[in-house]
């Protein structure tokens, strides 16, 4: 093989280098979740691009609807923030919401490390008090996909219930439930719920035991929850591609013109 000129050689190293820098971001991107579907941002295509400059990153993203809600965009940009910047070789993250009727001020306060709160006054619930509404929600549907395939092989309520983490990590070796079983797993080390082999494999989102008899009851729950989830991201995917295309390459849409006398601070409550 021809050996490059040293300039190219250069080159063809800062190409690399750009390349692995931006895998890592990526890799970053894909721990961020919608707060309400429980997918990561990536995905969902909600990330509309990543520049690197140097340790600066830049991460563009979008979501289905002018008007999805402030304070989920507001959480779900932090997260973005706080991801990218764990990474040792970066110095600054910006992030840009786009065609969204509050990119301006979200962009802002994201920029300046606001709480949401101090960027939004009118609002009345924290991010805080928001996420953890989710996060069990999260944590009811994860773990209804794994009670619901054990059930589908067979499992009585009784066995189900004397299972251990451990059983669980055996599950891992199963492809068709390997997956869910691992984002069960990482929510219950989310929650700090116990994670030795012989700690109970199911309870309660506080760690708070199942009943006996009471499996069916938290499954009929479970399942509305996800099911709600399973819609609304199928609900979204549609809207995102009606909006961007099927590349859904975020670019601005210049048809939408903000309102900036609406009263309205766009905060759902949970």
């Amino acid at each position: 093989m021809m050996d490059l000129p040293l300039p190219l050689k250069h080159m063809e190293v800062m190409k690399e280098d750009k390349a692995n820098a931006s895998e890592e971001v990526y890799q970053q991107l894909a721990e961020v979740y919608d707060p309400e579907l429980d997918q990561p941002l990536t995905e969902l295509g909600f990330i509309g691009g990543v520049d690197i400059a140097g340790e600066k990153v830049t991460v563009r993203f979008r979501l289905p609807t002018y008007w999805c809600a402030a304070n989920f965009a507001y959480m779900m940009a932090s997260d973005i923030r706080e991801r990218v910047s764990e990474l040792p070789w970066v110095q600054k993250v910006d992030v840009l919401l786009q065609d969204h009727f509050h990119d301006e001020e979200i962009n802002e306060g994201i920029k300046h490390g606001k709480p949401f709160l101090t960027a939004f006054p009118d609002a009345t619930e924290s991010l805080d008090d928001l996420r953890e509404t989710f996060r069990v929600k999260a944590f009811q549907a994860r773990q209804e996909r794994v009670l619901r395939w054990l059930k589908g092989k067979g499992l009585q309520e009784e066995a189900i219930l004397e299972m251990r983490v451990g059983d669980l990590e055996q599950l891992l070796k199963k492809r068709p439930v390997a997956k869910q079983v691992e984002r069960y797993l990482n929510i219950r080390h989310e929650r700090g719920l116990p994670g030795d082999n012989s700690a109970e494999a199911f309870s309660h989102h506080d760690g708070t035991p199942i009943d006996p008899g009471g499996l069916q009851m938290l499954l009929n729950k479970a399942s509305s929850t996800r099911l709600s989830m399973e819609f609304n991201t199928a609900f979204c995917s549609g809207l995102l591609n009606t909006r961007y295309g099927k590349d859904q390459q975020g670019l601005q849409n210049a048809a939408l013109l903000k309102d900036k006398t609406k009263e309205s601070t766009g905060v759902i409550e949970a």
